[in-house]
């Protein structure tokens, strides 16, 4: 199996330095220039003190390139789309120009709907998956990631039937790697739980450059966020996704364990990059308010985080 990652930010290089070192046949490809010479010169490095996932391992990369075009050959087997969410439909021309119909379009992506993205740009829902990733690290320097955590496992779903003995098979592959992978028939469930938490605090943080702990300490943010998990469940809700009847309390254990971590928005605006925030509040703001659902503060957490991006990238302070 030929696999190509689009994008080598920390998912998609956790990604590929695991199936690089099972010796998978593993084609990398991001869009920074200075990325595609660092990962040709030094291949990927990854720590893992903690053994999180396997432990610290260095993996060469044969493959290395700046678009899915320069990929010579047939169109590999399966293109796994790790890019931000914000970045997709920059990516999904190349997608278009290079996939047979048999190639296996992945979106291992956070963020409320990608996979639809996808599809839509294809024309098709069939080879279509997506992943709920459920591992996270940080970026050590120019050549080195480092893994946070790993709570395993990840979820591996589809949007229509034909493509399930593909997925159940990826699956396999990523759990004999390392990152252990299941497929799931409730990828609508997974996918939604992984948005509430992300858009809990990832906005908050990031307009407060506090960590998760200091959030949750503060009484009056702590509330924001979990408002912003109440409009969540109640938007999946009037889409027919259930939840148990502990959901909000396992929300709120889960933001309570994560500790002085900042989530990616906030490196993101730290760093003047675009955040995930349209597919994240944003998205829940844009279905709440089709469906009559209230949703007052998804819609204000995301405008003050774009109103940040415009601040940023006309040059203001970080």
């Amino acid at each position: 199996m030929r696999i190509a990652i689009v994008g080598t930010g920390v998912v998609g290089g956790i990604l590929a330095g695991h199936l690089l070192k099972k010796g998978e046949d593993t084609v990398l490809v991001d869009a920074l220039p200075e990325r595609v010479a660092s990962l040709k010169r030094a291949g990927l490095k990854i720590q893992d003190p903690r053994g999180c996932i396997s432990g610290d391992l260095v993996a060469p990369a044969k493959e290395v390139y700046g678009s899915l075009k320069d990929i010579p050959g047939p169109a590999p087997d399966v293109l796994i789309l790790s890019v931000k969410a914000c970045m997709l439909e920059q990516v999904l021309p190349d997608v278009l120009a290079v996939r047979n119909e048999h190639t296996q379009v992945v979106s291992f992506q956070n963020g409320l709907g990608t996979e639809d993205v996808i599809a839509a740009a294809l024309g098709t829902r069939r080879n279509v998956m997506r992943v709920v990733i459920n591992y996270a690290g940080r970026i050590v320097d120019e050549e080195t990631l480092g893994v946070g955590f790993f709570n395993r496992p990840n979820h591996i779903g589809v949007l229509e039937p034909g493509t399930i003995p593909a997925a159940t098979a990826l699956a396999a592959l990523l759990t004999e790697a390392g990152l252990e992978t299941r497929y799931s028939e409730k990828i609508r469930y997974q996918v939604w739980e992984k948005v509430i938490l992300n858009a809990s605090l990832c906005a908050i943080s990031a307009l407060t450059h506090l960590t998760i702990k200091d959030v949750m300490e503060m009484a009056p943010l702590r509330t924001i966020a979990e408002e912003i998990i109440h409009e969540g469940m109640a938007v999946a809700m009037v889409e027919g996704v259930g939840f148990p009847s502990d959901f909000f309390e396992h929300c709120i254990d889960y933001l309570q364990k994560a500790g002085p971590h900042k989530p990616s928005m906030c490196a993101d605006c730290e760093s003047r990059r675009k955040t995930e925030i349209d597919f994240l509040n944003g998205m829940i703001a844009e279905r709440g308010e089709a469906a009559g659902v209230p949703v007052p503060y998804n819609r204000t957490v995301t405008a003050l985080v774009k109103g940040l991006e415009r601040h940023l990238q006309a040059g203001g302070r970080a």
